[in-house]
């Protein structure tokens, strides 16, 4: 067996905005994690609830924990920036302070990475789970791509969900986040990282996603990029069009990849139309399961 020295460092990055309520089980899910060598980082983005007394009460009493709270909110993608610029291990991962991990979800995606040089994040098996960690009936899937090439690689990523944004990577992988800060940039990051290598599934690790906020319509999603909390539309251009940049940004990665031309001409033969399809598919699908959990009324 490994001793902690000889194993990879990896680095868990956790930023924070009003978790009180789950933090606590969050972070003793990561604590208790199997895989010893770990940096965790925690970027609180000025919570005004009880997350702060529960990030330092953590932090006293495990060494491998970093807390650092911010003066006021920077905003979503400037907390998940700060966190990238100051990580140190080869494998890195975000980490929900809402969500749970299997004991062995590190290990477990780390030992694939190690054994598939090809892969460039690894991820547990995803489920869904409430408020009181009851299962939910939702499924969103995940994917496997090895063995695939750059442009089904693209295509799965495309159509398929952003589970993997929260996997374990390869850190020097990782593209700079400061390029990223428009709704959508998931679905980019995820996507360029499809077309430099692939993703690989730990089966026997898990991933309990939480859904902690009621399903939102397409438009509650618009509202909550543009608010001052998220700040993820802030300019004025992107409050009116959030989405604007995300069909570019497609593009201009495949254009700057290192795949062949020919590759290059396949993603964009099929990208071109199916860009369109895939926003009214969104919408459709946000608005119908923003509708499944109405409370149903009496009469």
């Amino acid at each position: 067996m490994k001793t902690t020295a000889q194993l990879p460092l990896v680095t868990i990055a956790i930023p924070l905005y009003n978790e009180g309520k789950h933090a606590e089980e969050a972070l003793s899910s990561i604590s208790n994690q199997d895989f010893s060598n770990l940096e965790i980082l925690i970027s609180d983005n000025n919570s005004s609830d009880e997350t702060s007394a529960i990030c330092r009460r953590f932090a006293e009493r495990d060494p491998r924990i970093r807390y650092h709270c911010h003066a006021e909110n920077m905003g979503v993608i400037a907390n998940h920036k700060y966190l990238t610029r100051i990580a140190c291990g080869k494998y890195f991962m975000f980490a929900g302070g809402h969500d749970k991990w299997s004991s062995n979800l590190v290990s477990e995606c780390v030992h694939v990475l190690e054994h598939h040089p090809k892969a460039v994040v690894a991820t547990g098996t995803p489920f869904w789970i409430d408020e009181d960690n009851k299962p939910l009936g939702k499924f969103t899937g995940w994917y496997d791509t090895r063995g695939l090439n750059p442009v089904s690689r693209f295509f799965t990523v495309f159509w398929g969900n952003p589970n993997p944004i929260l996997g374990v990577f390869r850190r020097e992988e990782m593209p700079d986040l400061r390029q990223y800060t428009y709704a959508g940039a998931d679905l980019v990051i995820l996507a360029l990282l499809a077309l430099k290598g692939e993703t690989a599934v730990a089966p026997n690790a898990m991933f309990y996603r939480r859904q902690n906020r009621v399903p939102e319509s397409h438009n509650a999603r618009m509202r909550r990029y543009k608010s001052k909390e998220s700040k993820i539309a802030d300019t004025f251009f992107f409050k009116l069009l959030p989405l604007a940049k995300l069909p570019f940004e497609l593009l201009r990665i495949v254009i700057q990849s290192e795949v062949s031309l020919l590759e290059k001409l396949s993603i964009f033969t099929i990208l071109l139309p199916a860009l369109p399809v895939r926003y009214i598919i969104g919408r459709m699908d946000s608005n119908a399961n923003s509708v499944k959990s109405e409370p149903s009324s009496s009469t």
